[in-house]
């Protein structure tokens, strides 16, 4: 529900420093900044990663990335050359008024900067440094510096195993959903921690590994896995016990989900089907059986959905209360009356003239004033450093003299 207009955001007043790329950090960050946070994107000169990932948008002269514009909405740009003392200096007098800073470089990199976060909650007590990278910073081994991207996480928490066609093969989910959860959970573990300061004026690292904050969606499984029989082991197959049948089904215009995790939804699909026989045939009618049997289930199944658009389908099983949904692409997926009922997607201004449609804050919080807007490289540099730091014009002038900004590339003009 939403707030009234007057109220204030969650986060209001509360300042982070973002030091992160690609996505976990970046979707952190961006939800911060949506329930009020004032997110610092510092970026090095030449912007951070995803600025630089096609598909690009152009228009009037400038450009911007999708993929950047999906996770950096709300913040304000800076560049800052780390390498230079200037530049490094700049970002440990931002770190002096923070409360925040949001990172997912890895160890080595913060080391080589003198960033490294027990050090920084050291000079900065109250600040809070939340750390994401593949497999944590402490306590990690020689995992410490493998390259930990998303598949990663996923393939070694167990998640990529879940994810299997119906012959059983894993099959990567196709998205960062390993980033995701990692940002998510970051999200989580920040509020928890500005509780703590509030309350105690105590900062702390936050060391958060997208291997572990992957390791929930396996819960269920894991303990499955332990609890079932031998024989019922031998005959997860594709599904890993949630049901048979239970995944995508061909349509005649598409896919849709079929989830079967109870026998008496599979009894109402046989009806469904016009094969009500089935639903109490001994080999087919109890769970175990049919997980035995998943090949011909499924190709049971297939007899049907093939012979039906999705929508059809939808409609047959919805009428006998099967769980059952058609899967929507990405240009189906803003148009679709659910959407549209709930209001799912908000206008977010792409920083060029244009805009584009991407999920609302699911927790219907009103967002912050100016968090519909992807930032450009570097703009808010001049506005930030005066107000968070006093600087001068002059000032300004002479870090830039100093090589603190670096050369920073106008990533937002086409040459």
């Amino acid at each position: 529900m939403s707030a009234s207009s007057t109220t204030p955001s969650p986060l209001q007043g509360v300042k982070v420093i973002e030091l992160s790329h690609l996505i976990a950090g970046p979707y952190c960050g961006q939800l911060l900044a949506e329930e009020g946070a004032t997110v610092v994107k510092v970026e090095p000169p030449e912007g951070e990663l995803t600025r630089h990932r096609e598909p690009m948008r152009q228009q009037d002269g400038k450009e911007i990335s999708g993929y950047f514009g999906a996770l950096n909405r709300g913040k304000q740009s800076i560049t800052l050359n780390l390498k230079n003392e200037k530049g490094l200096q700049t970002l440990h007098q931002l770190l002096e008024g923070a409360d925040v800073l949001l990172t997912n470089m890895r160890g080595g990199a913060l080391k080589r900067l003198g960033l490294y976060p027990e050090d920084l909650v050291k000079r900065y007590p109250r600040l809070i440094v939340a750390c994401i990278s593949g497999f944590g910073l402490q306590n990690a081994g020689k995992y410490t510096e493998v390259a930990g991207l998303a598949m990663v996480a996923e393939a070694m928490s167990g998640t990529t195993s879940l994810t299997r066609d119906h012959d059983g093969n894993p099959v990567w989910c196709g998205f960062a959903m390993g980033d995701i959860l990692a940002g998510m959970t970051a999200h989580s573990a920040i509020l928890l921690a500005l509780r703590n300061q509030e309350q105690h004026g105590i900062g702390r690292v936050l060391d958060l590994s997208m291997v572990e904050c992957s390791l929930p969606m396996v819960s269920v499984a894991l303990a499955r896995e332990q609890s079932a029989s031998a024989e019922l082991r031998a005959f997860a197959g594709s599904n890993n016990f949630h049901g048979v049948p239970y995944g995508a089904f061909p349509a005649s215009d598409g896919f849709v989900n079929i989830g079967v995790n109870r026998d008496d939804f599979w009894a109402r699909l046989c009806d469904a089907m016009q094969r009500p026989e089935l639903g109490t045939d001994a080999r087919y009618a109890k769970y175990v059986e049919r997980a035995k049997r998943q090949h011909e289930v499924h190709t049971l199944t297939e007899e049907f959905t093939r012979q039906f658009t999705r929508e059809e389908i939808v409609a047959k099983l919805n009428a006998v209360d099967v769980p059952v949904a058609s899967i929507l692409n990405m240009n189906e997926l803003t148009e679709h009356d659910y959407m549209q009922l709930r209001g799912s997607f908000r206008t977010v201004r792409d920083g060029i003239g244009g805009t584009m449609q991407l999920p609302v804050d699911a927790t219907r919080f009103d967002p912050a004033p100016g968090s519909d807007l992807v930032p450009l490289l570097g703009e808010h540099r001049d506005a930030v450093l005066r107000k968070a730091l006093n600087l001068s014009a002059q000032d300004i002038e002479r870090l830039e003299e100093e090589g603190a900004f670096g050369k920073t590339q106008a990533l937002a003009s086409v040459a």
